[in-house]
């Protein structure tokens, strides 16, 4: 089976761990191609060449450097597998942290909306990109998922904190968030063609941060060097976890461990 992992600097924890896996699963020939996030978000399928346009020079020359060739044709690929952004959870979590939702039990002291309207914020933010996502690759069926959730480092003082993540960690609602918005985001996938692959149950220290030693040796997927060791970019162990979730998504099955 001919799989395509494309997608942003994420794919780089996929890359690092596909060595390892290649004895699991020895029916599959794994390509990788991929972009800076802001990049990747740019470019579209033409015909069946997915990549940028001839005249953007610059990105032509940044996908030769990274993946060798500028464009990737898909039409040689059973299952493509994209590993894209985060998929409108951005607005939803300011939202969350800002407001309280009028049917729910919890009270903070903020400012009240309806449920209703906290799950027409969901259906839109996703909406916009899972729009955006099916247009970049034209009618090809796809396995999605979407980047991971930053590492616990952004939710404690110091070098990586980031908001509202701070502040979701400490909702008292914020597993029912996560929850509604993963099935808000499959159905709008399928809807559109496309298979959601969550994040690892392994990999989540709570819900909407993962584990901080999943990004312990991350590799910059540019050049497979560099370790980036920060809260957005995974190690090859996540890698290795999100790959045997895909493979369980298309059936994909591993050779049988010899005791």
């Amino acid at each position: 089976m001919k799989i395509l992992i494309a997608g942003t600097s994420n794919i780089g924890a996929l890359k690092s761990a596909a060595p390892r896996l290649a004895n699991e699963f020895p029916g599959a020939e794994i390509t990788f191609y991929g972009l800076p996030g802001g990049k990747f978000n740019e470019v579209s399928t033409r015909g069946t060449a997915f990549g940028p346009r001839r005249a953007e020079t610059d990105l032509v020359a940044m996908s030769k450097r990274i993946n060798g060739v500028p464009r990737i044709d898909l039409a040689p690929f059973d299952r493509v597998f994209v590993i894209t952004d985060t998929l409108g959870l951005a607005p939803i979590l300011w939202l969350a942290a800002r407001t309280d939702v009028v049917d729910w039990p919890s009270r903070r002291g903020v400012p009240l909306i309806s449920d209703a309207a906290f799950e027409e914020t969901i259906a839109v933010s996703i909406a916009e990109r899972t729009d955006h996502l099916r247009s970049q690759f034209a009618d090809i069926p796809l396995h999605v998922a979407r980047s991971p959730y930053p590492t616990q480092a952004v939710a404690r003082q110091g070098p990586h904190l980031q908001k509202p993540y701070d502040e979701i960690a400490k909702h008292p609602e914020a597993a029912r968030i996560e929850a509604m918005y993963n099935t808000a985001l499959t159905a709008a996938l399928t809807a559109r063609d496309m298979v959601f692959v969550p994040q690892p149950e392994d990999t989540i220290a709570q819900p909407f941060l993962t584990l901080e030693s999943c990004g312990i040796g991350a590799l910059d997927f540019r050049n497979g060097e560099s370790v980036l060791d920060d809260h957005r970019h995974m190690n090859a162990d996540f890698g290795a976890s999100l790959i045997h979730a895909f493979a369980l998504s298309i059936g994909l099955r591993q050779t049988p461990t010899q005791p």
